[in-house]
């Protein structure tokens, strides 16, 4: 009973700094950096000229300079960003904090069109801290501000990142996680805690999405749990439990993308989720797979052309 009241508590601080975000002075420092020198002074997003956008998260596996340095996996790691409006990249580990903008760089020395990012600070409780960093399509998708969540009772082992963006019609919220293993249980338990609180503080709100990588599955968490309040009535896995997310043979959906009801039947289209198998998308060789990372891409493509159904 003491654990379900500091959930308690702590959700219902999480709502009131959740829906302060509006009202956050993005970081103009971020904002700057996030530009190639050629769009300086452009205005940071224009309306999305599609119907559609994608929307992944993407686990690089240690992602620090020693992977920063090697051309030929940043190289698969700039075409995988480009085939995304939005890409949530977790496990950044750069004790220098160059490696974010160096993959921005990387981006955006591929043709087409330009890329920003939300770089989150480092997190974690061990050596080994990790950042989350947000690479949006800067011509159709805007960035309308961005935090970590605080975690008071240090519930969460990485805490969320939450980012809100506006693509078209389609205004969204993310909600980022990397759980710990041994831990997913319970900090998929506090996510759809924190989730269900935003909801009932602000119910005008509704498009909260949810993804990352949950380690759910394998040992680490019963995917066919009902009785998990993420599992319950309103929470959608577009990402299916028979969809394999790890490079290495296995059954295992680690990664995961989570929809609230409303962004489910509306913007959400139906059957475009998936898993980004980019070594049979661009023929990469068997030995180069792994160096890129142990985990594939999840995503899930939304309509920004519908009127928007949560004011």
């Amino acid at each position: 009973m003491k654990s379900l009241g500091r959930i308690s508590l702590l959700v219902g601080t999480l709502a009131l700094l959740f829906f302060g975000y509006r009202f956050l002075r993005n970081d103009r420092d971020v904002a700057r950096r996030s530009l190639p020198a050629a769009h300086s002074g452009a205005p940071v997003a224009s309306p999305a000229t599609d119907s559609r956008i994608r929307i992944a998260a993407f686990n690089v596996q240690v992602f620090g300079r020693s992977k920063a340095s090697r051309p030929e996996v940043m190289e698969v790691l700039a075409r995988i960003a480009r085939e995304f409006d939005v890409l949530v990249v977790q496990e950044i580990r750069d004790a220098s904090g160059q490696v974010a903008d160096l993959f921005l760089e990387r981006i955006n020395a591929e043709p087409g069109p330009a890329y920003a990012m939300y770089e989150g600070p480092r997190l974690g409780r061990s050596s080994n801290t990790e950042q989350y960093a947000a690479y949006y399509r800067v011509d159709r998708v805007e960035l309308q501000g961005a935090y970590i969540l605080p975690d008071p009772y240090d519930l969460f082992e990485r805490e969320p990142l939450v980012a809100a963006f506006r693509a078209g019609n389609f205004d969204f919220i993310l909600v980022a996680v990397h759980t710990k293993p041994t831990s997913a249980y319970q900090e998929l338990q506090a996510l759809a805690s924190v989730t269900m609180s935003i909801i009932n503080e602000n119910p005008a709100e509704r498009d909260l999405i949810l993804l990352g990588d949950f380690n759910a599955d394998c040992g680490y968490f019963q995917e066919n749990n009902g009785r998990h309040p993420l599992r319950g009535p309103g929470f959608h896995w577009v990402i299916t439990d028979a969809m394999d997310t790890n490079v290495a043979p296995s059954s295992c959906t680690y990664d995961r993308i989570v929809l609230l009801e409303g962004t489910h039947t509306h913007e959400y289209v139906p059957g475009s989720a998936g898993v980004f198998y980019f070594d049979a998308e661009y023929g990469i060789p068997p030995f180069l797979t792994p160096q890129v990372s142990d985990h594939y891409p999840v995503y899930a493509e939304f309509r920004v052309t519908l009127p928007d159904d949560d004011g």
